[in-house]
């Protein structure tokens, strides 16, 4: 086995560290990773050669020389334009032709260095812009086996996907055992339900804190100077002024609390007494984020959504919107105003319970959030119009021309109990007891030894399910 992994920010820690165990465990796998800038080199020289630590900083062309040969992407499978549109802050502000320019640049670059180092599995750690989504799409073009780490949310646990979409693996399957289990999982949830944010309950059960390798903020902010006046062709101001914010915590969180307080104050309904008869709720997701941003660009205007939305909805509903809890402390006021100016829309305060209106609501719709995973586990009707792992239980994403007919539908029959324990049976099928995030989780639960040594095992017992699940699929073929 052979694996090339993307070290897409901080995450390139974490492979160093499952590198390192796998070693020691498995000694035979060869291992290669993409590196964005060399932050991280130096800590992987410690675990692999040279010439299987490609950095793609060191190889882009300047924007002078940069060209733009489209018949590159005759055998891609995928689109590179909406790839570009998973970037939630790189390539933004740049001219048309140079964010495609520097997209087929780097498709071109991480295909030539796969070729190179003939991998047969592509272990993308986060979709998180560009990169990770046009690497499914090369995974594919090349023949790998490719897996994204995808987090349960409230089932727990992570389980692989094979694309940007967190289809889940083709070899699920719900046994009477597993069945068993969903049941009383669905039991236990609709009395005390558990977090989206899929945490494990005892991080420090799985040892001491692993090294983070972080330079000293001086070292970092020498290396990030050296970086823009060296390559002034690749310098992000977005990126400049997120590390400016990531660390210097003090001021970025009084910004915030301003900002809170502010966009606090805005909004129709207080109390749930006061919420409508019969109602659509759509939560706001974070924007940008990967989650709205890879597996549904165009609706990363939410307005987009909630016009949609109030324009199929039956004409006896309104639709209540719940401002995100995290994002309120970045999203524009305009856009919350915006909001109260369309009619059939309320907005509730920010802090009500997400819970208590997806269980009141006749319909929870979302992009791709884990609202509508909750609602499916109390038995609620939920309708999405992107993908996510739990898409295929709701009837698949909804298309806008469809929207009126798949709101009433979805109204008039919500999923009944066997349905919603057949769902979790299957993901708790292809789940394995780890967490992958970027570093910096309170209490650390991802750089443990043990959660370190479950992702190893996982990521080696689902390639063997995948190829033996494809090998007889083959065959049946």
């Amino acid at each position: 086995m052979r694996i090339l992994l993307h070290g897409f920010g901080t995450f390139a820690l974490i492979w160093r560290h499952l590198i390192a165990h796998a070693q020691k465990v498995a000694p035979e796998i060869e291992w290669s990773i993409i590196l964005q800038t060399d932050h991280h080199r130096d800590v992987l020289r410690a675990v692999l050669p040279d010439e299987r630590i490609f950095c793609l900083e060191h190889h882009q062309a300047r924007e002078s020389a940069l060209g733009l040969d489209l018949s590159v992407l005759a055998t891609y499978p995928g689109n590179i334009h909406a790839d570009i549109e998973a970037e939630k802050v790189a390539f933004k502000h740049q001219a048309a032709r140079l964010q495609l320019a520097r997209a087929v640049e780097t498709y071109t670059l991480y295909k030539e260095f796969a070729e190179r180092v003939r991998p047969t599995h592509l272990l993308i750690s986060q979709i998180e812009g560009f990169e990770g989504k046009m690497l499914t799409g090369l995974g594919r073009e090349l023949g790998l086996t490719v897996m994204v780490p995808v987090n349960g949310r409230n089932l727990g646990g992570t389980f692989f996907a094979s694309d940007a979409y967190e289809t889940l693996p083709a070899h699920r399957a719900a046994t009477p055992e597993l069945l068993d289990r969903a049941r009383a999982f669905v039991a236990r949830f609709r009395e005390s339900p558990t977090s989206a944010a899929g945490r494990p309950d005892d991080p420090a059960a799985d040892g001491t804190v692993l090294s983070t390798f972080r330079p000293s903020l001086p070292v970092r902010a020498a290396r990030f100077a050296r970086r823009a006046i060296s390559r002034p062709d690749l310098f992000d101001r977005e990126h400049l002024r997120t590390s400016v914010l990531n660390n210097l915590p003090f001021l970025r969180n009084r910004m915030w609390a301003l900002h809170r307080w502010r966009a606090a104050r805005i909004f129709d309904i207080a109390s749930p007494d006061a919420l409508p008869k019969r109602f659509i709720y759509y939560p706001l997701q974070y924007t940008p984020e990967s989650s709205i941003n890879t597996p549904a660009p165009y609706y990363v205007d939410q307005l987009r959504v909630i016009d949609a939305l109030r324009f199929a909805m039956p004409h006896d509903h309104l639709l209540v919107v719940k401002e995100h809890p995290a994002c309120i402390v970045v999203r524009p006021l305009s856009f919350v105003k915006a909001l109260q100016q369309r009619a059939g829309v309320v907005l509730t305060q920010y802090r009500m319970d997400s819970r208590m209106l997806a269980r009141r609501a006749s319909l929870t719709v979302s992009v791709s959030g884990s609202a509508t995973l909750e609602a499916f586990l109390f038995g609620k009707p939920a309708l999405m119009l992107g993908h996510s792992f739990i898409t295929p239980y709701l009837g698949g994403a909804s298309a806008v021309s469809a929207l009126q007919e798949r709101i009433a539908g979805a109204i008039a029959a919500p999923p009944d109990d066997e349905q919603v324990a057949n769902a979790v049976a299957e993901v708790m099928s292809v789940t394995y007891p780890f967490m992958l995030s970027a570093p910096g989780l309170p209490d650390e639960p991802v750089l443990r030894p043990g959660n370190i040594a479950r992702m190893f095992d996982a990521v080696r017992d689902h390639a063997t399910r995948a190829a033996a699940h494809a090998g007889h699929a083959a065959r049946a073929a």
